[in-house]
């Protein structure tokens, strides 16, 4: 007993049943059933189509930055990093990415540092790309106080971070040669440990040297941000509500606050947090709580199911078992 509850799993699963009974036990049942009964089952194609080119893209950006110390076919590289999401997503808090890390350094045989500052770099790059959607939706939608305070935040550590990404790839030998004059003379295997850790991280970052990448990077950075407003924009035509703002541009302010409110996964799958932004989300423009909680479900499934059809297909293929970097 003492071991179950010392698991993040036990807790986060704890959390995630709690949210989801304060979400559900007052559902009107009757208007559940006439909203499913009206759905425009016309757009679910556009929308798993779009769902799905949301995991393309990334993956796609992912084997960019990698390219540099790996070449990878698209196919085996977009079961990878399907792969990879789901571990991301399934395990709660931080043990997600760093079940990301664990699994990229055995399956994609890298060093689990040149692992992290991949990963490192994509949440920058997400970084900059939700800024740079709330300064357009900003236009169109005045954001509650309380998300403005969370953007600056995040706008400030991304241009910090470009700015370490920089330092760091243009003055390592420097570094180097500091460190060699200050840590060497103290410890000869922290210095080196140091060296192999900073040279590991360069390598993962390194894409940020070639201009050519970075604009890679940023555009398949930005087509996924947009499919996955398209997604969820015929998602809204699909429930038809009447919203007061453009669907476009709700889909967009959807999207930030869910993105915001799952910065810090507390709950394995995002299960509950993922269901109670959206509803804030919703709330925002008038939707009605039965509403809002089904569009929600619909939602979720519409993110999960492409990740985890192909991390199925990879795990089935590679004999492979999540429990194993699970645990």
């Amino acid at each position: 007993m003492k071991s179950i509850l010392k698991k993040k799993q036990f807790w986060g699963g704890l959390i995630a049943v709690g949210i989801l009974i304060f979400l559900f036990y007052d559902l009107n049942i009757t208007r559940t059933y006439e909203l499913v009964k009206n759905l425009k089952l016309i757009y679910l194609g556009p929308i798993f189509f779009s769902s799905a080119l949301i995991i393309v893209f990334k993956a796609l950006r992912w084997r960019t930055i990698v390219s540099r110390v790996r070449k990878t076919m698209f196919w085996p590289a977009l079961t990878l990093y399907a792969t990879a999401q789901a571990i991301g997503t399934l395990l709660p808090a931080l043990t997600g990415q760093a079940g990301r890390v664990i699994f990229f350094s055995r399956k994609a045989e890298f060093t689990k540092t040149y692992a992290f500052s991949t990963i490192f770099l994509e949440i920058v790059f997400d970084g900059a790309g939700l800024i740079g959607l709330m300064l357009i939706s900003s236009s169109a939608f005045a954001f509650p106080p309380e998300y403005r305070k969370y953007s600056y935040i995040i706008g400030a550590a991304t241009i910090l971070l470009f700015i370490f990404f920089y330092l760091s790839l243009h003055f390592q030998k420097r570094m180097e040669k500091i460190g060699k004059k200050t840590i060497l003379p103290l410890s000869r295997r922290v210095y080196f440990v140091m060296r192999k850790f900073f040279r590991s991280f360069n390598d993962g970052i390194s894409v940020m040297k070639s201009t050519d990448k970075i604009f890679v990077v940023s555009f398949h950075t930005i087509m996924s941000w947009l499919v996955h407003v398209v997604a969820v924009y015929f998602l809204l035509l699909m429930f038809d509500f009447k919203l007061g703002i453009s669907r476009e541009w709700a889909a967009v302010v959807i999207i930030i606050i869910n993105y915001l409110a799952l910065m810090l996964p507390i709950t394995p799958g995002n299960i509950g947090t993922f269901q109670l932004a959206v509803v804030a989300g919703l709330n925002l423009f008038g939707v009605e709580k039965t509403e809002a909680v089904l569009f929600s479900v619909v939602l979720y499934l519409v993110d999960m199911l492409p990740i985890f059809a192909l991390s199925a297909f990879y795990l089935f293929k590679e004999k492979f078992s999540l429990f194993e970097i699970s645990e």
